[in-house]
């Protein structure tokens, strides 16, 4: 049984906290903030038991054994060091870590304290995404030769992704969903990475774009702007047709898309699949309640 404590009442709890409810074998117990009456606010809508001021008292609950951190980029890896060092399991919002030497911080310190840190992402565990991973691995598009993605979007408010001082940017912030999509379906670290980018008025990158050369010839072509409406898509191409998906929000299936994808195989009509509907976070906490027990 995982007994999650939440750092912070940050504006995705709104979607991650049902989702923390729904899951089997998952209990909530607190939520923490600076301010103890949001805190306390929190707590009450979302039906915690208890409520704290402060990161550190939460983290002191010898009844919580899981956190998850949904806090500022620049604040990850300090706060899932802290939560590990006192035996506890981290699900830390992405991007984990802002720096090489933050991750391999937090390799060392999951091996040190034997427990798991593992970074959000929903669709790897999404049914869309296991089904496009099936249709690969039958080889009904061949070789895969290419693999592209992008996720461009303007947001404000409380979701600025241009401020420097909380790891603000492109490839941090909306990058990091193509990044990951690749890497999860080709389930293989890149031989060779090379990127470009153009800053915008607040010194981050409000451009990004990377491309990823694998063994075998594959290659990953990702793309990221904060600077311009929502526009997502990804793309896999092979040697005897292509899988796509091109619409927005479609790093988001079920949040704010649907779950389909076209698939394309030469001399053939186009195939669009649509896979079951399901909560995606649970999904995801499923999955890491797994690789806990």
């Amino acid at each position: 049984m995982l007994k999650w404590g939440v750092l912070s009442c940050a504006g995705i709890n709104e979607f991650f906290i049902p989702a923390l409810r729904e899951a089997r074998r998952s209990e909530l117990v607190a939520i923490a903030s600076r301010d103890i009456t949001k805190a306390q606010e929190s707590a009450t809508k979302h039906g915690f038991p208890k409520a704290y001021g402060s990161y550190d008292a939460l983290l002191e609950d010898e009844n919580i054994n899981a956190v998850y951190i949904p806090l500022p980029n620049t604040m990850h890896t300090e706060w899932a060091v802290k939560a590990a060092q006192k035996g506890k399991h981290c699900l830390v919002e992405k991007p984990i870590a802002t720096k090489v030497s933050e991750v391999e911080t937090l390799q060392s310190t999951a091996k040190k304290y034997n427990v798991t840190i593992v970074e959000g992402h929903v669709h790897p565990t999404h049914p869309q995404f296991l089904a496009i991973k099936e249709k690969l691995q039958s080889g009904i598009i061949g070789e895969i030769v290419s693999i592209s993605g992008k996720f461009d979007g303007v947001f404000k408010g409380n979701y600025d992704l241009s401020k420097p001082e909380f790891g603000g940017g492109a490839l941090y912030n909306l990058g990091c969903y193509p990044v990951m999509f690749v890497l999860s379906l080709l389930d293989k670290v890149p031989q060779t990475v090379t990127g470009l980018k153009v800053d915008d008025k607040s010194g981050v990158d409000g451009v990004f774009h990377g491309l990823m050369k694998f063994s075998g010839g594959v290659l990953g072509n990702i793309a990221a702007c904060t600077m311009t409406p929502v526009t997502t898509y990804f793309e896999i191409t092979g040697t005897k047709g292509l899988i796509r998906a091109n619409r927005p929000w479609c790093f988001h299936s079920d949040l704010m898309a649907d779950n389909s994808f076209e698939l394309h195989v030469a001399g053939q009509a186009m195939e669009e699949i649509t896979t079951n509907k399901i909560n995606p976070y649970t999904s995801e906490v499923t999955a890491d309640r797994k690789s806990v027990v």
